[in-house]
């Protein structure tokens, strides 16, 4: 069985060979017989057990018959789903990951309603000269006109394109990032670009413009951290802190093997451990196993699966897409320890359900969150409290049309005595 390093690999190579298929332009010589089967092969046809071959391009078969077979049945979900939001308030446009699918796609900010109808987005890029896979944090630099989007698994790059990207089209530059790299974050000022990596516990910050297999330019990891399979992060340029918002369970991958350079005491086994979830900001020039300038954590905090979370620099407050209860927390910048938040958005009335992405439109007066777990992303105004009903609903599909709830499943399984087929994620 392959392990988990031999997978990426393989999928690393196949991205490269995606992005430059001139390296596949030149075809291996076959025999008169192997040149057969290889036309019926292309030809929609795949021959196993014996075989007779009868005159070139026209083979006869003996044995099971294979190819291009249309399953019987399959469990799938057509739609889009929500994972990952950035805004620029000036552009007006709202751009989201779509895991699903393998997407990106752009909104009007004053999209939505009450319709119970698909709201259409305005761009999608979506198409294997893509690249985007099992996509999660996204960001916008609206300075240089550019999308970047993350790809979480499998493909593990960072993918940029024109903000004006639509359809199939390939993106302008990629860098190959940590395995399970999740959010993303740009300092205009210190023009660098910053990543948070769930199994490594780690920020990487690399340079803005930085592709293809560039080295970063400093790493935040080590146990003075204090990071555990960290998602979310913002990079608040006016006071130049980073922070990130922490799961809790701390992995002891990255001290071993391919990430042997990201680590910096690979000769240490610490053994893996979980924390309660938290938020955790640095400095804006930390590096190494540097300590956190605050942490928020604790049962007053009301964090539970803390996912994307966004910075709101006027009025000095961040907000955190609470998956764990399916709720929205908003806290003072400044809080530290088991503080509770200032707000809270929860309740039946709300629409929030399953959050993974949060974005605050100081310009409008705004809060989006994209909610993963019923194809639906929903505005509310920015100070809103308890359990309120959104101000607009943004639908990728029609409401009340169900998701799976796939996210990465590597694997199946049928459970005979209780008939159930059990997909792991």
């Amino acid at each position: 069985m392959w392990n988990r390093v031999s997978k990426v690999a393989v999928a690393a190579l196949g991205i490269y060979l995606a992005f430059f298929p001139d390296h596949l332009s030149s075809k291996p010589k076959h025999s008169q017989s192997s040149r057969a089967a290889l036309t019926a092969t292309e030809s929609g046809y795949t021959c196993m057990g014996d075989t007779a071959l009868q005159g070139e391009g026209n083979p006869t078969f003996r044995g099971t018959f294979g190819g291009d077979v249309p399953p019987v049945r399959s469990v799938i979900d057509p739609f889009p789903t929500f994972n990952g939001i950035a805004l620029n308030p000036v552009s007006g446009k709202v751009l989201f990951s779509d895991e699903n699918r393998k997407s990106i796609l752009v909104y009007n900010r004053a999209s939505g309603s009450a319709s119970r109808l698909t709201t259409q987005p305005v761009q999608q890029v979506l198409g294997p000269a893509a690249g985007i896979g099992f996509v999660a944090g996204v960001a916008i630099d609206a300075p240089n006109r550019e999308l970047y989007v993350v790809n979480n698994d499998i493909e593990d790059t960072v993918v940029v394109f024109p903000d004006d990207a639509r359809g199939n089209e390939k993106p302008k530059r990629y860098l190959f990032v940590p395995h399970q790299s999740w959010g993303v974050a740009l300092s205009p000022s210190a023009d660098e670009m910053a990543l948070s990596v769930q199994q490594l516990s780690a920020i990487v910050i690399y340079r803005r413009l930085a592709e293809r297999l560039e080295a970063p330019v400093r790493i935040i990891k080590g146990p003075n951290t204090e990071m555990a399979d960290p998602h979310g992060i913002y990079w608040d340029t006016v006071h130049n802190e980073i922070a990130v918002a922490n799961h809790g369970n701390h992995s002891v991958i990255g001290a071993y093997g391919a990430y042997e350079a990201l680590s910096p005491h690979p000769e240490q086994a610490p053994g893996g451990h979980f924390l309660p979830p938290s938020i955790t900001v640095y400095s804006g020039v930390s590096k190494g196993d540097s300590k956190p300038i605050r942490v928020l954590q604790g049962e007053k905090t009301r964090l539970n699966w803390p996912m994307g979370i966004a910075f709101d620099a006027l009025h000095n407050e961040i907000a955190v897409a609470n998956n764990g209860d399916s709720s929205v927390l908003i806290f003072r910048r400044t809080e530290s320890g088991d503080a509770a938040p200032v707000r809270v958005i929860h309740g039946n009335l709300t629409g929030v359900d399953g959050p993974v992405g949060v974005a605050i439109d100081t310009k409008n007066n705004e809060l989006w969150v994209a909610n993963y777990s019923d194809h639906t992303a929903v505005v509310f105004p920015r100070t809103a409290t308890g359990n309120i009903a959104p101000k607009r609903i943004v639908r990728n599909a029609p409401a009340d049309t169900p998701t799976v709830g796939f996210t990465n499943p590597y694997a199946v399984a049928f459970d005979s005595k209780r008939d159930q087929i059990l997909v792991p994620n």
